[in-house]
């Protein structure tokens, strides 16, 4: 995994920024879901579920609609792995091209408007440019901006992060 995502979920978790997007993290904490594993297997299993979206964007690059998804998924060598979503249905993923996760490019599939844009930095970096309105698709990464929530933080932690066993 990428060193920023890392240090940035040592941080503070499994969170959500101004309520709309959602930055998925490896937990430690029971879910609802029966058989739903923990640690860095339950991230992979809920950002790779088999029969949700990313199941979806598989499929479609399998059948060659590139459209739909120009990239293979994880595991697949330059594949996406997911790390976030919004309440628009838009998708964030890394780009898992070469050996080294730190140069791993953001790829956003933005449903809203159909199409797919890769961000050339890692992933704090995209987070930044989104929340400081430097990302051209800012609004629709963080719909409605980023604002304060009930105790004066931008974010709200949405899991369990007392055990990192990555």
């Amino acid at each position: 995994m990428p060193a920023d995502f890392r240090a940035f979920v040592d941080r503070y978790g499994m969170v959500s920024i101004s309520d709309e997007l959602h930055v998925h993290a490896p937990s430690t904490a029971p879910t609802p879901k029966r058989g739903k594993p923990l640690g860095f297997e339950g991230f992979l299993y809920y950002t790779t579920e088999p029969y949700g979206y990313t199941a979806m964007l598989a499929q479609a690059y399998e059948n060659g609609d590139h459209e739909e998804c120009p990239y293979p998924l994880f595991p697949a060598e330059g594949g996406l792995l997911k790390w976030g979503n919004n309440y628009n249905s838009d998708h964030f993923f890394w780009l898992m091209r070469g050996p080294d996760p730190d140069r791993w490019p953001v790829a956003a599939k933005f449903d809203s408007m159909l199409e797919w844009d890769l961000f050339e930095g890692g992933f704090l970096e995209f987070l930044l440019a989104a929340v400081t309105q430097r990302y051209p698709y800012h609004g629709d990464v963080v719909p409605g901006g980023v604002r304060h929530i009930g105790d004066g933080r931008a974010y709200r932690a949405r899991g369990d992060w007392s055990q990192q066993n990555w």
